[in-house]
């Protein structure tokens, strides 16, 4: 159903499932008409603190009168508040959703609501792939990069022994809402988060992608003065759509032959070795993941020109779009051991793909934007270890006197 106020998107995944999705501009009460026409009992809202503080009141049309139920009576609508980032993503908090549903009396009638950023909408997927066998399920992100990266996805997650995303299913929720109001609120730093996985799909795919990335970051839109500071700015509703459009076509236009992204669709982990390892190193939440995203694409082009994939020059046009986001957003100081990140990266999830030995690790390589590196594995390269060690000591993380990144 076409709502007034809200474009109609459909997020078609190969054979595996075709999910509709809307997306508007302050559209609460579309929104929760949406999920009202699903017809459910009961409504399970699974979001965190930081999002329950700033918008509790946005699905109180569920509950009123004021909503189209057809005769029945209003659904009952329980909330889950669960840690912030990639903390919500753990056991602990897995089962405790699953003890709360069925607690609060959850049936096969009732909707799961994933309503947040990427980490909450990977939790509330993967405990809705759970229940019962599979629940019926809603996204309503709230960052940039949720509304084009992981609505984009059939990926659920939790993360477990340090490692990153390595505990999930593949599931299809039934309907995707965006209202882009929710990015007005972002800190500059979230806001670059999403901004950094559509300079992954610059990279990739080159072309208008590569030129709408450009445009909007050179843009003096964006202020980049205080870059990381955390403080609030604005980007115009329209800038964000146009973003959200070219994001999510880059995504669709693979996921559409390769549902699981285990073929063509690999290619969208490019630059997360490095990124997870980064990520965890600092701790959960210091570097926001679009933006270690981005610094692990400049690993992964180092890599490339060693290798004879990438010219120098390709590799220079590569950085230098890179740099249009990190050289606002440095990382932290005081950096983590060279060593530990070297280790989670030798962790990664991906690792065995490509038959790796002791000393090699592996990532998605390009020979230029627009150009990935083929392979019989996944589209993913496996390369001297000591080349990434390398890229890390560059870029001063500090090395431990007396470890050896060989047995880190």
């Amino acid at each position: 159903m076409q709502r007034a106020g809200m474009e109609h998107l459909s997020f078609v995944f190969a054979d595996r499932a075709t999910v509709p999705g809307w997306l508007g501009v302050d559209v609460r009460d579309e929104i929760a008409q949406h999920i009202l026409d699903l017809r459910p009992d009961r409504v399970l809202l699974v979001t965190d603190g930081t999002v329950a503080g700033l918008y509790d009141d946005y699905f109180a049309r569920l509950s009123s009168r004021d909503g189209e139920t057809g005769g029945a009576e209003p659904p009952i609508v329980n909330k889950f508040i669960a840690p912030s980032g990639d903390a919500c993503k753990s056991w602990k908090i897995l089962s405790s959703l699953v003890e709360w549903a069925f607690k609060v009396g959850a049936t096969k009638r009732t909707v799961i609501v994933g309503f947040g950023g990427g980490a909450v909408m990977n939790v509330a997927g993967l405990f809705a792939s759970m229940l019962f066998r599979g629940s019926k399920l809603v996204y309503v992100p709230t960052t940039l990069l949720a509304m084009h990266d992981v609505t984009t996805s059939l990926k659920t997650s939790i993360c477990f022994d340090g490692r990153k995303n390595n505990i999930g299913t593949f599931y299809a929720p039934m309907k995707i809402l965006i209202d882009v109001a929710f990015c007005r609120s972002l800190p500059r730093s979230e806001l670059f988060s999403g901004i950094g996985e559509l300079a992954k799909n610059a990279a990739l795919l080159g072309g208008k992608h590569a030129e709408g990335f450009r445009k909007a970051l050179s843009s003096d839109r964006i202020n980049g003065e205080h870059g990381g500071s955390g403080e609030e700015f604005a980007i115009d509703d329209g800038t964000l759509s146009v973003l959200l459009a070219l994001g999510i076509e880059a995504k669709m236009s693979v996921l559409k032959e390769d549902a699981y992204e285990k073929t063509s669709g690999m290619i969208f982990e490019y630059g997360h070795t490095v990124s997870h390892a980064i990520e965890k190193a600092y701790g959960d939440g210091v570097v926001p993941h679009g933006l270690g995203v981005v610094y692990g694409m400049l690993s992964s082009s180092l890599v490339a020109e060693r290798l004879g994939y990438m010219s120098a020059a390709d590799r220079d046009e590569h950085d230098d779009l890179c740099n249009l986001l990190l050289r606002r957003w440095p990382l932290p100081s005081p950096m983590p051991p060279l060593e530990l990140v070297f280790s989670l990266a030798m962790r990664d999830s991906k690792r065995g793909l490509c038959g790796e030995s002791d000393d090699e690790v592996a990532d998605v390589l390009l020979r230029k934007m627009g150009d990935v590196v083929p392979t019989s594995t996944n589209n993913l390269s496996k390369f001297p270890a000591a080349i990434l060690e390398e890229w890390l000591e560059t870029m001063g993380f500090p090395r431990t006197a007396g470890v050896d990144t060989k047995c880190a």
